[in-house]
């Protein structure tokens, strides 16, 4: 894969996993505009079945902290992971794999003990759109 077709893949999701995501995910914590976060905590913990759980005080302030968090890391992405794909840079393309992968592995764990299993999927997904660019850029030794 070309490097500038492997970075334009990383930063559409990087826009939806994470600066998209991160918004949707922070908006749980404000009255009057959580209604989209209901939907998504819904849809991901599958099958949609109209009861996303209740948001209590703690879980929206969960949702501001998580929310603002996500984001931060889609702007640190695109800032500085995009352009090493496009440029190679090693150092932090090993960085990014081994900080997404730490993510996977610790959400994963926590969603099917929680008993939100079905996350896993979608977290396999975001891997593959954040990993396969990333290794597809990865200068060869």
């Amino acid at each position: 894969m070309a490097p500038k077709t492997a970075a334009l893949i990383f930063r559409v999701n990087v826009f939806l996993s994470f600066l998209a995501g991160g918004l949707l995910w922070a908006s749980g914590a404000i009255p009057g505009f959580d209604a989209p976060a209901q939907w998504a905590f819904d849809f991901l913990n599958w099958p949609v079945d109209g009861d996303p759980g209740e948001m209590t005080k703690l879980s929206k302030f969960m949702s501001a902290i998580g929310g603002g968090v996500l984001t931060a890391l889609g702007v640190l992405n695109w800032i500085l992971v995009a352009p090493a794909i496009e440029s190679g840079e090693k150092r932090i393309l090993n960085a990014a794999l081994a900080s997404v992968l730490a993510w996977f592995v610790i959400d994963s764990t926590a969603s099917v003990l929680s008993g939100a299993a079905p996350n896993v999927f979608f977290n396999l997904v975001i891997l593959a759109l954040y990993a396969v660019p990333v290794l597809a850029a990865a200068p060869r030794d």
